[in-house]
């Protein structure tokens, strides 16, 4: 078997589910081929991220501010790559 394709992926293998700057818009991405198993508990999150307008305490280390601050989530065993 073979397969091609686009797969988004964040520089750490790890998603992003975080608000942002911007009143209102959030990011769920960067998931690359493990974001469809994980659905279920990122959907959780991200409606806490949400209605919250703040990480759950599960999603904190995944936010879009770790690019900013260095702080990159550094054991790809964590990351949503299943490969």
């Amino acid at each position: 078997r073979h397969w091609g394709g686009i797969v988004d992926i964040c520089p750490d293998a790890s998603p992003i589910v975080s608000k942002t700057d911007i009143n209102g818009l959030y990011f769920n991405c960067g998931w690359g081929t493990g974001g469809f198993k994980a659905t279920p508990g990122s959907g959780w999150v991200f409606a806490h991220t949400i209605a919250n307008d703040e990480p759950h305490k599960l999603n904190a280390p995944f936010t879009i501010n770790r690019f900013s601050s260095g702080e990159l989530v550094d054991e790809h065993g964590a990351a949503a790559v299943a490969h």
